[in-house]
């Protein structure tokens, strides 16, 4: 039997008329598309039109402007405290790896470490449970609005954080590799740019997971 492919909006309307013609179930044409790579919002966008003109009348719709500021809030509150605290916590070792692996170009002066890093020290102890709260909240309307995982807003802002953080790792790797060409590498250069690569990774890899949900192929 031939598979015939669904690759634009009118070839979805036009599957999901003939399919209804035939009575699929509503159900069994959303997994279906699903299982396809159309998204929950597209398909019940064209269901909804198939309703509106079986029916006559287009089905009635609710402002989603509330819900879409509140995805904005989030997800700038959670990139922004991810900020904070990644940046932070990066300080603290690159502190710590200075004083550990001195510069002979670049000593470390005066204070205890303790003293040096305490603004660091106060925006990882404020930053960090703000990010882990925010992400519960994000969490919890996912799990409440599934349709969420295909927000314009979400894509938009994670894939943003996406390339800001890729750009980081590249930064640092055109500095590392420019640093070893010109023989200019030292133990504490290594171990920073490892930190900054890690953080960096880290932040990119946590952004690509919250991509599509944890159960999707």
């Amino acid at each position: 039997m031939a598979t015939i492919g669904i690759s634009t909006v009118g070839d979805l309307d036009g599957f999901v008329r003939t399919a209804k013609s035939r009575s699929v179930p509503d159900d069994a044409l959303v997994a279906l598309l699903r299982q396809n790579g159309w998204s929950e919002r597209r398909i019940y966008a064209s269901l909804s039109a198939y309703y509106g003109e079986l029916l006559g009348v287009a089905p009635p719709s609710r402002s989603g402007r509330g819900e879409q500021a509140r995805e904005a809030f989030l997800y700038l509150l959670n990139f922004i405290t991810l900020g904070f605290w990644t940046v932070a916590l990066g300080r603290i070792f690159i502190e710590l790896i200075a004083r550990r692996f001195p510069d002979a170009a670049h000593p470390v002066y005066g204070h205890s470490v303790v003293y040096d890093v305490s603004w660091q020290l106060a925006t990882l102890i404020v930053a960090f449970p703000c990010f882990l709260v925010i992400g519960r909240l994000i969490a919890g309307e996912l799990r409440r609005r599934p349709d969420a995982f295909d927000s314009g807003i979400r894509a938009w802002l994670t894939h943003a954080a996406l390339v800001i953080a890729g750009l980081i790792m590249l930064s640092d790797g055109i500095f590392f590799v420019s640093a070893f060409l010109q023989g200019e590498l030292t133990t504490q250069f290594i171990l920073n740019t490892i930190v900054v690569i890690g953080l960096g990774g880290g932040v990119f890899a946590y952004y690509l997971r919250t991509l599509r949900p944890a159960n999707a192929e």
